[in-house]
């Protein structure tokens, strides 16, 4: 079988760079090192130079005159990073069947390619994509011999309910460290990020937006603490339910209330009360519990509807 041209790898490259970037909080104007991004996602720099000019030519970094790499400015959640891609629909499906695979445990723990190809009845270069769509989400990593190793993963009502206790315990603590300081600059990201939720709430955002601006306020609450572990903590447990977290997204009774919530905390925050501000949070991670669960319950039918060519 032929491998992917290299325009396909460096597009694909392109995607996991942003999800992490994403992931990460990164801020416009954060320096970037090619080093750095390619351990992130798995290469050598030499692919990972070809991403970064297509990075540059979008306009999602600049560099500067003395030679630095900087995020200019990422692209919202729901929108495509790059122009122009006939195949992203395709990716797209698959990234939601094998997500629905995963769940209902039909997928090993390793794979290959040529395994996915057969499976889904898909060309190399849709299902390589796919999967580095998963890489960058952070829910599988590469293996020896050029197969694929899915990570674990919260996958299920009991899971999450775990996940649940463990952030009502560490994210309120994260809010009254010491050392907790929310910049301005990020404070304003984050409510521009929620108040337009709001006003799209009409417009069915798509769950994966959903999931990652609301999962991405909780984590940059973490990283404000400027403790390392809460703040390691808080990446390794959006990492872990990610992609439940894209089903519970839809749980639209909750979708105005979420976005609402956060804003009192950050106003709380922003008048100097950390300690309302986390009372506030506490409430806000229970309100959710319940409802969230029980639509974990019909997780599997909530990801197939996502993997159908409707989308």
């Amino acid at each position: 079988m032929s491998r992917p041209p290299a325009t396909d790898l460096h597009r694909d490259l392109a995607r996991s760079i942003v999800e992490h970037l994403r992931g990460s909080s990164a801020e416009p104007g954060q320096v970037l090192s090619e080093n750095g991004l390619a351990a992130v996602v798995g290469t050598s720099r030499s692919p990972v130079r070809g991403a970064l000019q297509m990075l540059l030519d979008s306009e999602v970094l600049e560099r500067r005159g003395d030679g630095r790499l900087v995020l200019r400015q990422l692209p919202a959640a729901h929108e495509e990073p790059l122009p122009g891609d006939a195949e992203a629909g395709a990716v797209d499906r698959l990234y939601w069947q094998i997500a629905e695979d995963r769940i209902a445990g039909r997928l090993p723990d390793l794979i290959g390619e040529a395994a996915l190809m057969r499976r889904y009845d898909a060309p190399r270069g849709i299902v390589h994509r796919a999967l580095l769509q998963v890489m960058g989400e952070g829910w599988v990593e590469r293996a020896p011999a050029g197969g694929w190793r899915f990570l674990a993963l919260i996958d299920g009502p009991g899971s999450y309910d775990e996940s649940y206790r463990f952030r009502r315990a560490i994210e309120p603590a994260a809010l009254l460290d010491p050392a907790f300081v929310l910049p301005p600059r990020i404070a304003a990201r984050l409510r521009r990020e929620q108040e337009g939720l709001l006003a799209r709430l009409a417009e069915g955002p798509d769950p994966r937006e959903v999931f990652e601006l609301n999962s991405g306020f909780h984590l940059a609450l973490m990283q404000a603490s400027n403790n390392r572990f809460f703040a390691d903590a808080g990446l390794r447990v959006t990492r872990l339910r990610r992609l439940v977290g894209y089903v519970i997204a839809l749980d639209r009774s909750r979708l105005a209330a979420q976005s609402s919530e956060h804003l009192a905390i950050l106003d709380r925050i922003e008048a100097g009360d950390r300690p309302g501000a986390a009372e506030l949070l506490i409430r806000h991670l229970d309100a959710g519990r319940s409802s969230k669960a029980r639509l974990l319950e019909t997780s599997g039918q909530t990801i197939a509807a996502l993997a159908q060519p409707s989308r």
